[in-house]
């Protein structure tokens, strides 16, 4: 197996070039995405001091240094979904192209889109549901926020490229330029959206885990 792979090579080093480039690609936003929830947990535990409980007769601490507990947006739980759905409808694209059925193919790229699209919209909303609280309060307590806000904003950003990628690639298959043997943008695409669906998960994980 090892030395058809190595003869492979020669023939198509094109494509083999393409791969580790993505690879390449795919590793250093999974390194930007780690450091930045390192620091996102870092400010979190160090910056702020937590506002005590509530205790009879007790002042609780206020100003600058104490915030708010986070709270999630709901859209983010439906939007997740959503997210996980594109990832599934791409890989199911991946297997039609493989298998040469080829209307499933492109069906199921379509619904891929549609669901990477709805994600983004309900994203929206929450982003600007974490943003609005950001600035609703002129003490501090609310700087988890415009954190918290910054990281999914960034996440968004990506999940526009990734719906750039996806859209491509679905004109392209309708041009007929992807079949059994040529369907490695597929391949690389649907493997764009599972890292977008990991690290949307870990984020997510450090929001519920550090609110």
């Amino acid at each position: 197996m090892l030395k058809q792979s190595i003869n492979l090579i020669p023939a198509r080093p094109e494509l083999y070039q393409a791969k580790l480039l993505f690879y390449l690609f795919i590793s250093s936003l999974g390194m930007f995405f780690l450091a930045s929830l390192v620091t996102y947990i870092t400010i979190r535990d160090q910056a702020f001091n937590p506002v005590a409980n509530a205790i009879p007769g007790s002042i609780l601490t206020q100003g600058p240094d104490a915030y708010q507990d986070l709270r999630i947006p709901n859209t983010f739980w439906i939007s997740t979904v959503l997210l996980v759905l594109t990832s599934v409808f791409l890989h199911r694209a991946c297997c039609m192209v493989r298998r040469e059925k080829l209307i499933l193919f492109r069906r199921w790229l379509l619904f891929s889109l549609g669901g990477a699209i709805a994600f983004t919209v309900l994203q929206s909303f929450g982003l600007y549901d974490l943003l609005n609280t950001h600035f609703s309060e002129s003490d501090g307590s609310t700087k988890v926020y415009g954190m918290s806000f910054t990281l999914s904003f960034i996440h968004a950003l990506h999940v526009i490229g990734g719906i750039v990628f996806l859209g491509f690639v679905t004109f392209q298959a309708f041009r007929h330029r992807y079949d059994h043997e040529r369907h490695w943008a597929v391949d690389n695409c649907a493997s764009y959206w599972h890292f977008l669906d990991v690290v949307w998960a870990c984020m997510l994980i450090v929001f519920l885990v550090t609110r």
